[in-house]
């Protein structure tokens, strides 16, 4: 069942269509199904490449991409930034701190 659905279209694309309609002798009408059928088609492809997950699953990702960068770039920070944060952050007298 086809239902009435009003475009607008600019002059140029108008232009255009009539002109691909006179040539393909088809009407403009079946001409515009027929592209956006093909363009819809196209783009739902497209979108179910893209992943649905919820939050969980996301964060297991993300941290599991975090382990890869960091065995591949490796960082070290300071070993005592639980207790000395204010050192950092703002400048603060170190604290004494004892390794285990």
């Amino acid at each position: 069942m086809l239902v009435r659905t009003q475009i607008m279209l600019d002059d140029k694309t108008k232009r255009d269509l009539e002109y691909l309609s006179e040539v393909k002798n088809q009407s403009m009408s079946s001409l515009v199904r027929k592209f956006v059928a093909e363009k819809v088609k196209m783009e739902k492809k497209r979108v179910k490449k893209v992943k649905v997950m919820d939050g969980a699953t996301a964060l297991l990702l993300m941290s599991k991409e975090a382990e890869r960068i960091e065995k591949k770039y490796p960082s070290y920070g300071p070993t005592d930034l639980s207790i000395n944060h204010d050192h950092y952050l703002y400048g603060a007298p170190k604290k004494k701190f004892k390794a285990k």
